[in-house]
C-alpha cells in the first residue's frame, strides 16, 4: 500500500493481492485516527459483502468468485471497545480498542450487472484507491440491542 497525504487528507493505494480491509485497519491502527470518512474505487477479487436484514436483524452474506470492478466504496472508521474514563476532557481508548471499517461497495464485474452491500473482505486484483478523510473527533461504535448492531455513539 501506498500512502499519499497533505497533511490533513490521504489517498491510498492498495497494491495486487493485499487484502483491502484489514490493510486498511492496520493502517488506521498506526496512524492512531480518531475516525473518518472514506470514498473509493478500484478492481478486487473474491469480495465477500452482507446485507443486513432489518426482519432477523442479523446479515446475510454472499461471497463472489471472479474479478470485480469497484463503481463506488463509501464508508467510515471508527472504533469499538473504548471506555468511559476520561483524560482532559477526552475519552481515553482502551487498549484493546479496535478500529472498525464500515464500508459499502457496489461491484460489477464483465455482464456489468451491479451486486452491493457492506464489504467484509476483497482481495486487491489491479488497485484500489481509497480517500480518507480523518474526523478530529473519537467515533466509537456500541452495541445497540434492538437492532444487534454496533451503531455510531
Amino acid at each position: 500500500m501506498k500512502e499519499y497525504t497533505d497533511g490533513e487528507k490521504y489517498l491510498l493505494r492498495f497494491d495486487r493481492g493485499e487484502e483491502v480491509i484489514s490493510k486498511l485497519l492496520d493502517w488506521a491502527r498506526e496512524r492512531k485516527l480518531k475516525g473518518a470518512a472514506l470514498t473509493g474505487l478500484g478492481a478486487v477479487e473474491n469480495p465477500h459483502l452482507g446485507y443486513y436484514d432489518a426482519q432477523k436483524r442479523d446479515y446475510l452474506d454472499k461471497e463472489f468468485e471472479g474479478e470485480f470492478e469497484i463503481a463506488s466504496l463509501a464508508g467510515n472508521l471508527s472504533w469499538d471497545g473504548d471506555t468511559d474514563d476520561e483524560v482532559g476532557g477526552e475519552t481515553k481508548p482502551d487498549a484493546q480498542a479496535q478500529p472498525i471499517a464500515h464500508i459499502h461497495v457496489v461491484i460489477s464485474g464483465p455482464n456489468f450487472i451491479a451486486f452491493g452491500g457492506h464489504l467484509y473482505s476483497a482481495i486487491v486484483s489491479g488497485t484500489v484507491e481509497v480517500s480518507v478523510i480523518p474526523i478530529d473527533t473519537r467515533l466509537v461504535r456500541k452495541y445497540n440491542e434492538e437492532l444487534n448492531l454496533k451503531l455510531l455513539d
